[in-house]
């Protein structure tokens, strides 16, 4: 199972410093996303659950990608769960 997120860049700034505490957060690349996303799913305790995979980042729209996975495929009221959780972390 998998989840597709697709965010602006200033969405995942403003989880950074107004949820997470953070004053800096920088992505220039999908390196940076996929550390960013990792940080959010420890901050959250999901990083159990959830895998994030399929980072891209696009310069022109600041626009950033990703996809989350389940670690077991044998529950899918527990995935949805996390995804919701996650959700309304970044969206909420």
């Amino acid at each position: 199972m998998k989840y597709s997120f697709k965010l602006k860049k200033s969405q995942l700034k403003s989880v950074f410093s107004n949820k997470m505490g953070f004053k800096n957060l920088t992505i220039e690349n999908k390196n940076d996303v996929q550390n960013a996303i990792n940080t959010v799913l420890m901050f959250i305790e999901l990083e159990d659950k959830l895998v994030p995979i399929n980072f891209s980042y696009n310069f022109l729209n600041n626009s950033i990608t990703f996809e989350l996975t389940y670690q077991s495929n044998s529950d899918k009221k527990l995935f949805f769960d996390s995804i919701r959780k996650f959700e309304n972390f970044i969206i909420g």
